[in-house]
């Protein structure tokens, strides 16, 4: 098994890593390194950017910090096959490698494109939208990320919470990609004292079907991510389907217990960067609810809030939740009240 080696794309971004680490763990270097065995002078080469690191080391600091800054971080990383050698030279000759990987990157994105088209439709021809299949974009829309590296690893990933996620990615996603590629193999990474979690799969397959079957595009998607047009114009169901797959993972429900509400007020809430998104999601429910609506310009988020127990019905009636962390909150309340 060829051992891979992660670098940095700048120097910049990888005291920016070993800060928040330092930072979020609040140990000392030598426990940190003590800790996943690697020897103090080993440690320091790495943190210093004189050797690349092993990729199981990566993983491993990764858990340290926050999802959202683990995507960060994992997209702006390059993995290298181990006899590629350490860093040489000055800054010249490091840009000048950077400068290849990404013209490499390019050609190899280009040569998916075109060697994927007969393949994929022979893979994908007989493909029909369901439910689950229609939840499970949506979830990729709310938590997910995917990208090829230059040594044709397709990586594709949700970030959620340990304590409340796992149950909806065992029996609800993995289940719902598993009907895409049969054989697919998740890789779950837990961190228990930041109640985090990373789902992962690496799957050349999977991630041709997001790509070529809904048109995501690979890396980074928070400011222009959208509902798929080949859902957005299929039945009502299907749409309904994604919004629900949205929800569990963007969103959030919770109960207003001010004196001025007789019973708890259930309000639903979702916030997005991505405008088109926002859009997409406001013509679809406006058909069947009334909302609150707001651009919050310090935050630089849209948000959309459904209130009120007579839409909090209908909207269990037409979309529901499949996350038990939503789940058990509306339980919860309906056993106080």
């Amino acid at each position: 098994m060829t051992i891979m080696r992660i670098k940095f794309e700048d120097d910049s971004l990888r005291e920016e890593f070993f800060n928040l680490i330092k930072s979020n763990s609040k140990k000392r270097w030598v426990d940190i390194g003590g800790k996943l065995r690697v020897p103090r002078q080993t440690f320091d080469r790495y943190r210093s950017g004189k050797q690349t690191m092993p990729e199981k080391l990566f993983l491993s600091l990764l858990n340290y910090i926050s999802e959202k800054e683990q995507r960060n971080i994992i997209n702006k990383t390059i993995k290298l096959q181990d006899n590629f050698g350490q860093v040489k030279g000055g800054k010249k000759a490091y840009l000048i490698n950077i400068k290849k990987f990404d013209e490499g990157r390019k050609k190899g994105i280009h040569s998916i494109k075109l060697s994927r088209r007969k393949h994929t439709k022979y893979l994908f021809s007989d493909f029909e939208l369901t439910p689950e299949i229609c939840e499970f974009v949506g979830a990729f829309i709310g938590d997910g990320f995917f990208n090829c590296y230059k040594n044709k690893l397709y990586h594709i990933e949700f970030a959620g919470d340990s304590r409340y996620d796992l149950d909806y990615y065992k029996k609800v996603i993995i289940p719902s990609i598993k009907s895409i590629v049969p054989n697919i193999k998740p890789h779950i990474y837990k961190v228990k004292s930041r109640n985090s979690i990373r789902i992962i799969f690496y799957s050349k397959e999977l991630f041709c079907f997001l790509k070529d079957v809904f048109g995501f595009i690979p890396g980074r998607k928070g400011f222009s991510v959208t509902i798929p047009n080949n859902i957005m114009s299929s039945k009502d169901e299907l749409i309904k389907s994604t919004i629900r797959g949205i929800y569990d993972t963007d969103g959030s429900i919770f109960f207003d217990r001010r004196n001025q509400y007789k019973k708890p007020y259930p309000r639903i809430l979702i916030s997005m960067v991505s405008k088109p998104l926002y859009l997409q999601l406001k013509s679809h429910l406006s058909n069947h609810f009334t909302f609150y609506e707001k651009f919050n310009e310090k935050r630089q988020i849209y948000i959309i809030e459904i209130y009120g127990i007579n839409q909090f019905r209908k909207w269990m009636s037409l979309i529901g939740f499949s996350n038990k962390r939503h789940l058990n909150r509306i339980a919860s309340v309906a056993q106080s009240g």
